[in-house]
């Protein structure tokens, strides 16, 4: 049996759950869909190993020639827009490091896809009709010898 003051939180819990999703907050968005992160290797002649993860999720270590794609998919924090993915580039004369997904950021991708090209003076994403070039973390590694 529930006390009543177990029912009032109960109640009042679903009418501000219900109240947000009327306002159309994205920022408190209850959604099922996963987003899709796609990095293309656009270096030129040189082969790209990357190396992302999150806070509780390693991705693991995958190696693209150029032109080659990694994906991955996800389901981003429903409630406070705080889901980070971040990357290591790792190519001849270059070591970075990029947040490459972070929702406030990125909450907007199209269609849930969030594109991006990997190019030597850091990485660019790719919207429907432009293309947005972003610096590497300041925290870059120098290159490998």
């Amino acid at each position: 049996m529930v006390d009543s003051t177990s029912k009032v939180m109960i109640i009042l819990s679903l009418m501000l759950i219900l109240a947000m999703q009327l306002k159309g907050s994205d920022r408190f968005r209850i959604t099922t869909t996963k987003v899709t992160v796609e990095i293309t290797n656009r270096l030129n002649k040189k082969i790209l190993i990357l190396h992302c993860q999150e806070k509780h999720r390693d991705l693991g270590v995958h190696v693209l020639n150029v032109g080659e794609t990694y994906s991955f998919r996800f389901y981003p924090n429903y409630f406070l827009p705080v889901t980070l993915y971040f990357c290591r580039f790792v190519y001849l004369g270059g070591d970075h490091h990029f947040d490459i997904y972070v929702e406030r950021r990125d909450e907007y991708c199209f269609h849930n896809r969030c594109s991006w090209e990997i190019v030597e003076d850091g990485p660019c994403e790719i919207k429907p009709s432009s293309r947005e070039c972003f610096s590497w973390n300041v925290a870059s590694l120098p290159a490998n010898k």
